[in-house]
């Protein structure tokens, strides 16, 4: 994929931009204007002004921020607790779901506009009172219309869980007849919209569900917020590339046995390999024996094949010789301690490569410049790892870990969906003695290969049912 230089550079502006919080607008919170900011996507508001402008009161507690706003005569004082990250809030000791999570920063909570009419019925926001549909050729248009007071205007912003599924999130209630149109909207002939429904926990929240992969473009007026969707092209998935983990001087992890993480991968790779090219698919190892490969080589390997999809095998360890199970992971940044360590340990053997690969950029820096690169491909990563993960734990009958993000420097750079799995822990003895087998190592392979053909199926949708990547044995593939 070729990048201008100056696009490039706009982007990664752009990021920093977006990454930090910039002036937005004021809205009228108990007759206060208060000042909101960017976060992101997500316009938000200080819980200190919240507080002020509604005469509470707030303090935190650890990880935890209580807010206490006075009663009347009427009405009880209300007791809020909120946590930063977190979209599970408590309203009077009631259990509330917020349509997005507070925003922690320099020690202040940001509440997310969109959130307010759920936590204050009393704040001033539009209403929406009407969903309206067009078709334009392949593009389904939904415009969901809001009447706005005197410096009311919507918000909304969209999460794309995965090409087929998507929530729209929207700072507005909704009038009595808003519900029963959407509710209408799954009615409509087949298309590409599966169905359409508002979040039951929080009323501004949609979610959307598409029978096929769908691209989506969100417009957000002061009055109406326009959503465009249309089929994704459908995108041959014929040629890939496994990479072995470690290889040569680089053992990886080495078991209480002796077993080796390099000779595991590698054969769990080559048989995968075999199921794959059964299936119709072009595979190609990074690394075909015990010989090491840089981190430079492993992505020029993909880039300069052109391939569609990257898959990097390995097998985990950890201090605490109680963990088991398999994992996979996508690039992003690391959420969690064991994400983290897990990516420190992998990316142990390119710490001291070449620094004029340009590869081995480490730290914030290396990663925005890499997602970047990736962000394309980022759902389709998160699909990925999400199909093996399901389809190789039940076939290797092994613990689910479950799909994650941390920041592998083999994922970097890859123009195409890619994807990290942990087969197991070499540090666990049971499972070690388990990787020793050839059979648990075929059914891995089958577990992983049922996953990728899955992921091609979805992505790729034919008639007959053939992956596009694969081969209909009734005819002859076509020619790419």
């Amino acid at each position: 994929m070729r990048r201008e230089p100056g696009r490039t550079a706009a982007a990664v502006a752009l990021f920093f931009l977006a990454a930090g919080f910039v002036s937005a607008r004021t809205i009228d919170i108990g007759g206060a204007r208060l000042e909101t900011r960017m976060a992101g996507k997500v316009e938000c508001v200080p819980l200190s002004a919240v507080a002020a402008a509604l005469n509470g009161r707030y303090w935190r507690v650890h990880d935890r921020f209580v807010m206490l706003l006075p009663g009347d005569s009427v009405r009880p004082g209300r007791e809020y607790v909120l946590r930063a990250d977190s979209t599970c809030a408590l309203f009077d000791s009631r259990r509330v779901t917020l349509p997005a999570a507070p925003v922690l920063d320099s020690d202040r909570l940001y509440l997310p506009v969109v959130a307010l009419a759920d936590l204050f019925p009393s704040t001033r926001v539009p209403n929406l009172y009407a969903v309206e549909t067009a078709r334009k050729g392949d593009t389904l248009v939904f415009a969901l219309l809001g009447q706005c007071g005197p410096g009311e205007k919507l918000v909304g912003f969209g999460d794309s869980r995965s090409s087929l599924e998507y929530r729209l999130l929207i700072g507005a209630r909704r009038d009595s007849g808003f519900g029963p149109q959407v509710a209408i909207l799954s009615l409509t002939p087949p298309g590409i919209l599966k169905a359409v429904a508002l979040d039951s926990g929080a009323g501004t929240a949609l979610n959307f569900s598409f029978r096929q992969p769908a691209a989506e473009r969100l417009t957000v007026l002061p009055d109406r917020v326009e959503l465009r969707v249309w089929p994704k092209p459908e995108r041959a998935i014929k040629r890939l590339v496994l990479d072995p983990g470690h290889g040569g001087k680089d053992p990886g992890a080495v078991g209480r046995l002796g077993t080796r993480e390099k000779i595991v991968v590698l054969d769990v790779a080559r048989r995968l390999k075999k199921k794959l090219e059964k299936q119709g698919f072009e595979v190609i190892l990074a690394r075909d024996s015990d010989r090491f490969v840089s981190l430079a080589d492993r992505s020029k390997c993909a880039n300069s094949r052109k391939v569609d999809l990257f898959v990097s095998i390995h097998a985990n360890a950890s201090p605490n010789r109680a963990a088991c199970g398999f994992e996979t992971y996508f690039l992003s940044e690391a959420k969690t301690d064991w994400e983290r360590a897990v990516a420190a340990r992998e990316n142990a053997a390119f710490e001291t490569e070449d620094s004029s690969t340009g590869l081995n950029v480490g730290g914030d820096v290396g990663l925005i410049l890499a997602d970047l690169a990736q962000n394309e491909f980022l759902v389709e990563s998160s699909e990925l790892a999400a199909r093996i993960q399901e389809a190789t734990v039940p076939q290797a009958r092994i613990m689910d870990r479950g799909v994650r993000q941390a920041n592998f420097y083999v994922l970097r750079n890859n123009f195409m969906p890619a994807v990290l799995v942990e087969c197991g822990f070499l540090s666990n003895k049971s499972e070690e003695k388990l990787l020793r087998q050839f059979a648990h190592r075929e059914r891995l392979a089958e577990g992983i290969s049922r996953g990728i053909v899955e992921f091609a199926r979805l992505h790729s949708p034919k008639a007959n049912g053939v992956p596009s990547g694969g081969k209909d044995k009734r005819t002859s593939p076509s020619k790419s």
